[in-house]
């Protein structure tokens, strides 16, 4: 029997219905890989895990319904020890995989260039907008200017649009800064070397962290638009200034933004770094 070439990881969070979709378009992708699942649930409400429970019938996917929301980071690092292939997955509940030769693409990019340590798929949200899923190098500043009025002050306005990369081909392949974790490839190699995602952050940032850490051990990081997936666009860390009183979730992402500047403050850019050191000697 060949061996399982890619591990798909799942945590829902109040979506079950949209996990158990993304499982079941998942499952129709033509490839000629075997694979693994694993779906987590962090939701603690047990009607969620009623909805997610079929799921256990199926030979290729492990269940695990945590009785407390560990939060994202420790989840996925949860069932490090029980990864196979020589790819992790990382998929949102909302992602629904409608190119049923999506992942092959990816796969099949990634086995061709060893180099690269983490390819992002183009997704194309329910309203049939393109998601933004590429961004720069966090700056704090940039961040809570993007939910005021500040994004709007002359001062910042261009440098908040490049934070998003809005100037940006969404339709090039090419090397990012980082990639949202709503859905990424990321080299079996590159993750464990990581050792997953970090459990520094409880719900955000992580994702930054893993490509962080890809480039400074020596892989580029990659968008990749000739795979498509579909998203719904909502994002737990949508909101502006009044909802960071309401939003816990939000209050959540500056803690953790604030963690993740405090720690490479005084640290280079690691992707000029890595094309620094490939430059041929003039």
């Amino acid at each position: 029997m060949p061996a399982i070439k890619a591990t798909a990881i799942i945590l829902n969070y109040h979506k079950a219905r949209q996990t158990v979709e993304n499982v079941r378009s998942l499952n129709a992708q033509n490839n000629p890989y075997l694979w693994k699942i694993i779906v987590i649930d962090n939701s603690c409400d047990p009607s969620e895990a009623e909805v997610l429970k079929p799921l256990n019938q199926q030979e290729n996917l492990v269940l695990l319904v945590n009785q407390k929301n560990i939060g994202y980071a420790r989840a996925h690092r949860l069932v490090c020890p029980v990864i196979a292939g020589d790819y992790v997955l990382i998929a949102n509940p909302d992602i629904v995989w409608r190119d049923p030769a999506a992942l092959d693409k990816m796969i099949a990019y990634l086995d061709n260039h060893p180099d690269i340590g983490i390819l992002g798929p183009k997704q194309i949200n329910t309203d049939g907008q393109t998601a933004m899923t590429i961004r720069a190098w966090p700056k704090f500043i940039l961040q809570v200017a993007r939910r005021t009025r500040l994004r709007n002050w002359p001062v910042f306005r261009d440098r908040v649009a490049y934070d998003e990369m809005r100037h940006l081909d969404y339709g090039q392949i090419q090397d990012v800064d980082w990639l949202q974790s709503s859905c990424q490839l990321i080299r079996r190699a590159v993750w464990e070397a990581a050792g997953g995602f970090s459990c520094a952050y409880f719900l955000f940032m992580s994702d930054v962290e893993i490509c962080y850490q890809a480039w400074a051990r020596g892989y580029r990081v990659v968008y990749y638009p000739l795979a498509m997936v579909g998203a719904d666009g909502r994002r737990a860390s949508a909101g502006g200034f009044r909802a960071f009183f309401r939003n816990r979730a939000l209050r959540r992402h500056v803690v953790d933004s604030l963690y993740y500047r405090l720690k490479h403050f005084w640290r280079g850019d690691p992707r000029q770094r890595y094309y620094r050191l490939r430059e041929p000697n003039k």
